[in-house]
């Protein structure tokens, strides 16, 4: 690893600059979020600016970073101390299906493919509803925090170095921190994607992972005509708590703007979780959000978050 950024640091010394580009995106959502548990409605509401910058040598290597400022009124979904934050920078470089990466990394599990739903929150409703749809996020894991990934919100980013590789249908994933390190592939055929990632912790992290935990995840998906369907299954082992679980999700698009969508969930340690949710597309960006969740035993809770999106 260190080779190859000796190798960069060279290749930033010589080549010239032949094109830079920068962009902003990001978006927008504001709504209500209900628990049965604390039988209350709730204001909920973020807006995230992304920077990206990147340029590129004569030689066709691109340089980029990027960068999140967020708000966010609803702490619980952001994972943050502080609502108004900005988080820390990826850098990367990137030639012929290689890249390399420092600094708030992805992540292999977070960047395996079908582990989120293909919704505008990722998961159920406006706001994800606790991400129960994700087959890595078990109740012994403590969230979907728990496994290395590019943290939004500024607080508890882990720094790391993080290599990806993609071509012909093909990618694979290695990355390593202070606390971690990880490694993933997946391959796309015919509309289906399949994937395979693990993290293993060597060290006790801020997340709360001590030396030897680890998460095994692994999924197929794909889309057949208006569906898309993905079957996910973890294995995860948190601070001598070990859980299997899998969920089963997908969604239907009407084509008039309506997409319904839901998962179910099984984990061998509590039982099923389920969720049903839909979006309406309103054009330019614009997208109307709702979903309920029923949660597992360990909480036993329905939770419910709808509202406006919308992307720029």
């Amino acid at each position: 690893m260190k080779n190859i950024i000796l190798a960069t640091t060279a290749l930033v010394a010589t080549a010239g600059v032949a094109a830079a580009d920068v962009s902003i995106s990001g978006y927008a959502r504001f709504g209500a979020t209900y628990s049965d548990n604390a039988d209350d409605w709730n204001t909920a509401s973020r807006l995230r600016l992304q920077f990206d910058v990147s340029t590129e040598t004569d030689g066709g290597i691109v340089f980029g970073a990027r960068q999140r400022f967020q708000t966010e009124e609803n702490l619980s979904t952001g994972g943050a101390t502080d609502p108004n934050n900005s988080n820390g920078a990826r850098f990367y470089m990137s030639t012929n299906g290689f890249t390399l990466a420092m600094g708030n990394i992805l992540g292999v599990i977070e960047a395996a493919p079908n582990l989120y739903l293909p919704t505008a929150s990722s998961g159920m409703g406006l706001e994800g509803n606790g991400f129960y749809s994700l087959a890595a996020n078990t109740s012994s894991n403590g969230g979907r925090f728990a496994w290395t990934a590019y943290d939004s919100a500024g607080a508890g980013a882990v720094e790391g170095v993080e290599v990806l590789y993609s071509m012909n249908g093909f990618g694979a994933h290695i990355h390593s921190t202070e606390y971690s390190y990880g490694v993933g592939a997946n391959y796309t055929f015919s509309g289906y994607t399949v994937a395979v990632a693990y993290e293993e912790w060597d060290a006790a992290a801020p997340g709360g992972q001590v030396d030897g935990d680890s998460i095994l995840f692994a999924s197929i998906g794909g889309t057949i005509g208006a569906f898309d369907v993905a079957l996910a299954y973890a294995s995860t082992e948190f601070s001598g708590v070990e859980a299997d679980k899998w969920s089963l999700k997908g969604g239907y698009d009407f084509g008039t703007g309506l997409t319904v969508y839901g998962f179910v969930a099984s984990e061998d340690v509590v039982d099923e979780s389920y969720g049903i949710g839909a979006s309406y597309d309103l054009g330019g960006g614009v997208s109307l959000e709702g979903g309920i969740t029923q949660t597992d035993e360990a909480l036993d809770d329905t939770i419910v978050s709808l509202g406006a999106f919308f992307s720029f």
